[in-house]
């Protein structure tokens, strides 16, 4: 028999995959699911989409696509189901979930036109492409943050992480995108038309995380400076209350800085409250700003406060700020959180967080949600900080992931990070995303983490040119959507 003959396969199966589809389908949702959010296996991440790739390879139709799309909601609402636990509703899963799979569903079929129209190498090398350019689209243009990125797969392989101080978390995500994209080509085309390129890939990925181990094979520099985490015993359930009257939480107002006192105590030069570590009423922050104000003074400590200004009942609306009073008393900034999480009843700010210098280091600040945006991070990098103080507020369904994503970010940028955490682990990085302290959310230190940070910026190639990857792989992208269609009409 000729090798090229085709014998006839069962109905239902795919000439190309010789599987049934819905066999592709069923595995491809079952490897999202393990790839992302929590109880993820990094190391799936490198086929995640190699079956639904597969299923696209042969000839799409409409139906085909529909169902995709279909398959890839369902599958992402059950992934992102896994981070609704009791403090989050369920019913705010399908809005973070569908974007996810609307995202997807495009580099998916534009991966297949290329396969189909180009052949099987350019539909690999597409598919990492597209992967890069949507989770570009998805970090700088929508509220979505980096949530879902394929770099996001890998966030435990530390070394492999040093690559986005020259690429971003573009180059992870390329690399990470295209083992699915040559799996599914070797699957569905064999072996030999993408030998050579998953040689490449070895390569690169080998010369990766070797770099990676070099770099972190050496100290992190600057002066260190003690920073104190401190987090509130304010906790999640403490707020429906607190929406229809503030004062219920003052309460806790003594506890809090108590809290911060213990830290000032084992020796914090700087002490950090996490994200909304209280709600208080526009005529209740004078007060509220001058304890903090006092508590800097008499401590003689660098404070950030983090506190929720709520100007409006009915509707519910707060301002989420943090200030910062240094030793003498002085304010030396006031920043409003720059991206909410969507839903969230606040207005976002524009301003950059001001760069201080205190102890010899360069210090500055985001709160939370920011610093799942690259662009925050290297804000703070090229304000010239090497310090970033993070105040957050998580809980039990997105810990510590969420905390990973704020740290590759930091060391894309060069940055040493220490973010204190509601609900959640805190955790103190140096500039190499190196863990210096954690403090998991039922720690017996009664919240609060002191440590020892180095405070100088390292600078990284990614700082200074931005997303070149991403407008690279957008322009790729253009490329092999031209020439597809001009295949089409030919």
């Amino acid at each position: 028999m000729n090798a090229n003959t085709r014998s006839p396969l069962p109905a239902g199966f795919s000439r190309d995959s010789a599987l049934p589809p819905f066999v592709l389908l069923a595995l491809g949702s079952l490897f999202i699911f393990f790839s992302f959010m929590r109880f993820s296996i990094g190391e799936l991440g490198w086929v995640t989409f190699a079956p639904l790739l597969a299923y696209l390879h042969q000839r799409g139709s409409l139906k085909q696509h529909l169902v995709l799309l279909a398959t890839l909601v369902i599958a992402y609402i059950l992934t992102v189901s896994k981070m609704a636990t009791s403090e989050i509703p369920w019913a705010v899963v399908p809005m973070f979930a569908t974007p996810l799979a609307l995202s997807s569903f495009v580099t998916l079929s534009i991966t297949a036109l290329a396969h189909r129209r180009l052949g099987a190498r350019w539909g690999a090398y597409t598919f990492a492409a597209m992967s890069v350019v949507m989770a570009w689209v998805q970090y700088t243009f929508t509220p979505g943050s980096s949530w879902g990125i394929l770099a996001h797969t890998q966030l435990d392989n530390l070394p492999l992480i040093q690559l986005a101080v020259l690429t971003g978390t573009g180059g992870i995500t390329f690399l990470v995108a295209l083992g699915s994209g040559l799996a599914a080509a070797a699957w569905t085309s064999g072996m030999k038309t993408v030998r050579m390129d998953m040689a490449v890939l070895v390569v690169l990925v080998a010369g990766a995380i070797v770099y990676g181990q070099l770099r972190l094979a050496g100290p992190a520099p600057g002066e260190m400076i003690r920073v104190g985490s401190v987090v509130t015993p304010v906790t999640h359930k403490d707020f429906p209350a607190a929406m229809k009257d503030v004062n219920t939480l003052r309460v806790y107002d003594d506890e809090l800085f108590a809290r911060s006192a213990r830290a000032a105590e084992l020796g914090a030069r700087a002490v950090v409250w996490n994200e909304m570590a209280t709600l208080t009423s526009v005529p209740g922050e004078a007060a509220l700003a001058e304890r903090g104000q006092a508590f800097a003074q008499a401590h003689s400590v660098l404070m950030m406060m983090a506190y929720g200004v709520v100007d409006s009942v009915q509707p519910f609306h707060y301002i989420n700020k943090y200030r910062i009073y240094l030793p003498n008393g002085t304010l030396a900034d006031e920043y409003r959180k720059r991206h909410p999480v969507p839903g969230d009843p606040e207005t976002p700010a524009t301003a950059h967080a001001k760069v201080i210098s205190f102890d010899g280091v360069k210090l500055t600040g985001a709160i939370c949600y920011d610093y799942g945006f690259p662009g925050i991070a290297r804000d703070n990098a090229n304000d010239g900080a090497g310090l970033a103080l993070v105040p957050s507020s998580d809980w039990r369904g997105i810990d510590p992931g969420h905390g990973r994503m704020a740290m590759i970010n930091a060391v894309a940028a060069g940055v040493a990070m220490v973010r204190p955490v509601r609900a959640a682990t805190s955790i103190a990085v140096d500039q190499y995303g190196r863990l210096l302290a954690s403090m998991r959310a039922d720690d017996a230190n009664r919240g609060v983490m002191v440590v020892n940070v180095p405070g100088a910026r390292v600078p990284t190639l990614y700082a200074k040119t931005g997303e070149i990857v991403p407008l690279a792989a957008l322009a790729f992208c253009v490329f092999v959507i031209v020439m597809s269609l001009r295949k089409c009409v030919s």
